[in-house]
């Protein structure tokens, strides 16, 4: 299993950090896990079309995890005469998140509809599965909105080759919601490093047995040189090695 963030910013691009998407690789196949901007464009940098990929897995529907969402769907049909044996499939976390989407693209013309491009929601009792990977979904609190109860917001764990892989998406305030009992035993664990202050995660973060920890969708503070090696240092003493990602990170399982 092979997996390159593409983006790896938080809420708004940087200098150097575009918003988050992340490329999965296994048995052939490829997945999106989120489709901030501007993923499209850093599939062809990866020698890739967007027609090429199996599944999109959108954590919540906030602005810099879709923002390219639109656009590699256009593609993925644009281009599906050059890969006539797969299609795509893009799975949301709200059901009311699929019209609009479609709306979006019939306003952009998009003569490239494939029917064959399958839209469907989601949740934690319905993941996904192909011949080559499952996933199943972990609800956070990140998207807690009293006036609107159907936003949700979830993490992600991957099954495949034999690997486990968690991706946390984006969590709350309080990391109350890290998905410690599926992340243990993870080959992987994505963590997000924005929305929470890195001391009230550690305590739970040294209850975690994993292969590994990478944090992804980095908060300013991180982004630099010296806020990076603070953030290692304050993570020295778990028992797994903690890496940064970065756009254009690869790690393979």
């Amino acid at each position: 299993m092979n997996i390159t963030t593409l983006g790896t910013s938080h809420g708004d691009p940087t200098l150097e950090h575009f918003c988050t998407s992340t490329l999965l690789e296994t048995q052939g196949r490829y997945y999106l896990i989120d489709a901030g901007e501007p993923a499209n464009a850093l599939l062809v940098r990866q020698g890739l079309r967007s027609a090429q990929l199996s599944a999109i897995f959108i954590t919540h529907m906030h602005i810099d995890h879709t923002g390219s969402l639109p656009v590699v769907c256009e593609q993925a049909d644009k281009y599906r005469r050059n890969f006539p044996e797969l299609f795509l499939t893009v799975c949301l976390p709200e059901q009311e998140a699929i019209e609009p989407l479609q709306a979006w693209r019939r306003a952009n013309h998009n003569r490239f509809n494939n029917p064959s491009n399958v839209f469907r929601h989601y949740d934690q009792d319905n993941g996904y599965q192909d011949e080559a990977l499952t996933m199943t979904a972990i609800r956070t609190r990140h998207l807690n909105i009293k006036d609107e109860p159907n936003a949700a917001s979830y993490s992600i764990k991957i099954a495949a080759e034999g690997k486990n892989v968690l991706f946390t998406g984006d969590l709350a305030k309080d990391f109350g919601d890290f998905p410690l009992e599926q992340a243990q035993g993870c080959d992987l664990v994505f963590s997000e490093i924005t929305h929470y202050p890195l001391e009230m995660a550690i305590p739970t973060l040294e209850k975690l047995n994993c292969g590994k920890l990478v944090f992804y969708h980095i908060h300013n503070p991180w982004q630099t040189e010296e806020g990076r090696n603070k953030a290692l240092q304050a993570c020295s003493h778990l028992p797994y090695p903690v890496e940064f990602a970065f756009d254009g990170y690869k790690t393979s399982i």
